[in-house]
């Protein structure tokens, strides 16, 4: 059942990509306004996604259930940007495409992909963990892997600005709405779901599109390498984490395959958004789901020693 239901999410994600890619090869959206779809999707459809999301599941007594989950994803992620820095060093990467590698490396599909595999392996009993998890792995994707993937490094107005973006300051309003217990009109919240819905099929159709620009200059061996430390390295270390924490063992095994999860698919969005240079970074994100078919059996075994 579970596997079946991975093969479907995934040929769905296939699916939406392919259409982006037609929508490209028949020039319907031509390549000087992709920039205008990543705004629109960063900009406005993820910040409300991630309000709506949060306001709807995020509670108090949820983070006192099991307050370490945020912090082993958070850990999680760390770890594998240090030693894929470290790898892409050796690599002798060039210097305008480490930033994205880095990433590409690091963030897990929490959410669109691991929270219906969590599901369908462990039923409603994990989604409290799922929600946990991704509470300590996005906001840090909107601020250090911001970070990481810009190239202006400084601590300045400037710098403080990209941190400073409109979906970490959601996350932020969100999580001080939710624990205040404020109410929201029910309209604003509709409204709120309506647009954030578009994030998700977008950002796929936008990567379909980037893969069918590419350089065939940037197609090696390279794009291989984030996808293998985020699909073997990346639960490697969540494995190690959890195992002797003192956490349920449905929160070690959420962890887990939420660390084994391909790359997060805004992470390709974000890096074309800040540089027309890494338009690879589509078909990072198409290898690791596509290898994802192999990673994730394997750890689903792997979760049964916890």
């Amino acid at each position: 059942m579970v596997t079946s239901k991975i093969a479907e999410i995934l040929v769905e994600i296939f699916i939406v990509m392919a259409v982006g890619y037609y929508v490209a090869y028949i020039k319907l959206v031509k390549e000087e306004h992709f920039k205008m779809l990543a705004d629109l999707t960063i900009l406005v459809a993820t910040p409300l996604l991630i309000f709506y999301s949060m306001y709807v599941n995020y509670t108090p007594e949820l983070l006192k259930a099991s307050y370490k989950l945020p912090l082993v994803s958070s850990f999680t992620v760390v770890l594998t940007l240090l030693i894929s820095a470290f790898i892409f060093k050796l690599l002798k990467v060039p210097e305008e495409k480490k930033n994205a590698l880095y990433a590409l490396s690091s963030f897990s599909n929490t959410i669109f992909l691991g929270l219906p595999i969590n599901m369908a392996l462990f039923g409603d009993i994990s989604l409290p963990y799922v929600i946990l998890y991704d509470l300590g792995h996005t906001p840090l994707f909107w601020t250090l892997g911001i970070w990481v993937l810009s190239d202006d490094k400084s601590f300045d107005v400037k710098g403080l600005k990209q941190i400073l973006n409109p979906s970490f300051i959601s996350i932020v309003l969100s999580f001080m709405v939710a624990s205040l217990r404020i109410h929201v009109p029910e309209v604003i919240m509709k409204s709120a779901y309506m647009i954030g819905s578009i994030a998700i099929p977008m950002a796929l159709l936008f990567i379909g599109m980037n893969m069918y620009v590419i350089e065939k200059g940037d197609l090696n061996y390279l794009l291989f390498i984030p996808a293998l430390i985020k699909l073997i390295l990346t639960p490697l270390i969540a494995f190690l984490l959890v195992y002797y924490l003192n956490l349920p063992v449905i929160a070690k095994k959420v962890a887990v395959l939420e660390a084994a999860m391909p790359t997060m698919i805004t992470v390709a969005i974000v890096a074309r958004q800040m540089s027309e240079k890494n338009g690879f970074a589509s078909t990072v994100v198409f290898i690791a789901n596509l290898l994802s078919f192999l990673t994730i059996p394997i750890f689903l075994v792997l979760i049964n020693k916890l």
